[in-house]
């Protein structure tokens, strides 16, 4: 090759990567004043959801969003402004001018005293300045001004979850709270124990006070069966009920779906207790069968126990406690079909603390006006323990009469279910009163309703879930999340379902088998009283979960820089190639 033709091909080479920069910089600075971006992660974690979307787009009123940021915020707080501003935009785009917004750096005097005024907290973060660390104060949150109501997120600690906190905000200043109702007095006060949480739950009132505080934008009241339900509450709440209704209890909740009100079922044939500390089982008749049998579901008075579980800690001799398997806690988990349905919606596990087995009837088969969807079951090692009273307390060596699952633990109905009492007359009257009560019902339900059966309530109980801290608006996992997605689906306002799914856990890691072993070695150990062996087998252990967390680190790094490396190394290869081949080109 002449130099003539080098020079022209190194003119053309530099050409090209230039047009190539000039257009990567052309993006990026269309991207900053035109708000055009993808999102290709999986849970779609930098966008906005349908839901914040249209929340956006029918606001009423204008809007103002304020978020207060300090420059030189240290890491990793310094990139969160960004993401901020990106996600805000994009609300204020969808607004159609009824949202604005504006960002303030607070160094002046009167910045300060504005971002407290809006309840923007000043917060110490440190900072590494010469090799040494130094607090540094500033601000990082966002106020939210609506017809003369002033909201806001105080701090911003991570931008996990972020957009459900402003959606919600957003939905509870400018809508009407949707009425829900709880059926409480069923409930007596709880005498059972968490023996994932070793801790002893409140007393008095439904027990659901946690995840009332979860729902903002609900109005939860507590209502009773012995009359007629309001009408005007968009969902009915059975949690984990343990007297039995009457008759006319169950008349008046089939009157109610029946002139178009949703209805959720959790629990109701198992009751889990505390005696002298350990937990223990019994079946009890909550007489809600005879109406669900109408429709195709049965509760069963069987408790349904799992290999694939979670863990509680079993109390030693040593005075130290172990974590063991827990069967009679469920973990379950969810195929790609099941997540598609609005109350799973993206959820990959929920543990189901003493969940019954259900059991289901064709007897709506035929009927075309109602839909039926499994959405949990056990998984196939999984089997049912009845009797009276059921052991339920933490142990490293559970007995196992065969596995015989999958069994079901949650079902959706949806359509125009027919009434389970219409055709038929009231029966004697109960005691006490006079006559039987006559309750009309359609013999259809009106319009298209939501019914939620589960064999277990325990999960949405003070027990097991844990209630928020001040000011706190995030999910805290995944029985959370399934609890106010069924809500949200009951209700049918499911505009913070899609949200509320970027911010529950991912599924839990395996945990390896030497980790595993070595825990097996503690409870032998603790069980032979064996101090010595109990110690070198915390060792192993201690030396196993090392070994995890470092190949934990190197599938990290692997994937981090690995992949990069690899392709960068494929580029000077195929440079070198083709270099050599323009060398041994003849002309």
């Amino acid at each position: 090759m002449s130099k003539k033709q080098q020079a022209r091909a190194a003119s053309e080479s530099a050409a090209f990567l230039l047009i190539v920069a000039g257009s990567l910089v052309l993006i990026n600075v269309l991207g900053v004043f035109l708000h055009l971006r993808m999102d290709t992660t999986k849970r779609e974690l930098f966008s906005l959801s349908k839901g914040s979307l249209h929340l956006a787009s029918t606001l009423k009123d204008r809007m103002e969003i304020v978020a207060y940021f300090s420059p030189d915020l240290p890491p990793p707080h310094n990139a969160t402004e960004r993401y901020v501003r990106d996600l805000l935009m994009e609300y204020k785009d969808a607004s159609h001018g009824k949202l604005s917004l504006r960002f303030v750096h607070p160094e002046k005097d009167e910045d300060k005293q504005a971002a407290e005024k809006d309840s923007v907290q000043r917060v110490q973060d440190q900072k590494l300045e010469a090799d040494s660390f130094s607090v540094h104060e500033g601000y990082r949150g966002i106020a939210f001004h609506y017809l003369g109501d002033t909201r806001s997120i105080g701090h911003i600690d991570s931008t996990d979850g972020l957009e459900y906190a402003i959606t919600q905000i957003i939905k509870e200043m400018t809508g009407e709270k949707v009425k829900i109702g709880v059926i409480a007095d069923k409930n007596e006060a709880p005498q059972q124990q968490n023996p994932m949480m070793m801790q002893q739950p409140p007393q008095g009132g439904p027990h659901i006070n946690a995840l009332k505080a979860y729902l903002p934008t609900y109005d939860v009241q507590d209502v009773t069966a012995d009359k007629e339900i309001p009408p005007d509450l968009k969902a009915l709440l059975i949690v984990q009920p343990e007297k039995p209704f009457s008759e006319t209890e169950l008349r008046y909740i089939d009157q109610y779906v029946m002139r178009g009100g949703s209805l959720a079922v959790f629990g109701g044939a198992v009751k889990v207790e505390t005696t002298s500390g350990a937990p223990s089982g019994s079946i009890i008749d909550s007489g809600l069968n005879k109406l669900l049998e109408k429709w195709g579901v049965k509760i069963e008075g069987k408790l349904v126990e799992d290999a694939q579980c979670g863990r509680a800690r079993m109390p030693t001799s040593l005075g130290i406690p172990i974590a063991v398997p827990y069967p009679p806690v469920p973990i379950i988990t969810f195929d790609e079909s099941q997540s598609k349905h609005p109350v799973l919606f993206r959820l990959d596990q929920v543990g189901m603390p003493y969940s019954a087995a259900l059991s289901l009837t064709d007897v709506l088969k035929s009927d075309k006006n109602v839909k039926r969807t499994i959405l949990a079951r056990s998984s196939p090692k999984s089997w049912l323990v009845d009797g009276a009273p059921m052991d339920l307390k933490a142990s490293d060596r559970w007995q196992v009469p065969g596995y015989n699952g999958p069994y079901a633990v949650g079902v959706a109905l949806e359509g125009k279910l027919p009434s389970a009492f219409a055709a038929v007359a009231a029966s004697t009257p109960e005691a006490g009163a006079a006559a039987a009560p006559t309750i009309k019902a359609p013999e259809r339900a009106e319009k298209i309703v939501h019914v939620l059966v589960f064999g277990t309530g325990y999960f949405m109980r003070d027990e097991f879930l844990p209630e928020p801290q001040h000011g706190e608006r995030e999910v805290p996992g995944g029985a959370a999340a399934f609890a106010l997605n069924a809500i949200d689906w009951l209700a049918q306002d499911s505009d913070m379902v899609e949200i509320r799914a970027k911010s529950v856990e991912d599924p839990a890691l395996e945990i390896p088998l030497n980790v595993k072993e070595a825990e097996a070695v503690i409870r032998d150990a603790v069980k032979e009283q064996d101090e010595s062996k109990a110690d070198k087998a915390f060792a192993e252990r201690k030396g196993a979960m090392s070994a995890w967390d470092q190949k934990k680190t190197t599938y990290r790094l692997g994937n981090t820089l690995g992949l990069p490396l690899l392709f960068a190394l494929y580029g000077v290869v195929r440079w070198r190639v083709r270099k050599a081949r323009k060398a041994g080109m003849k002309l």
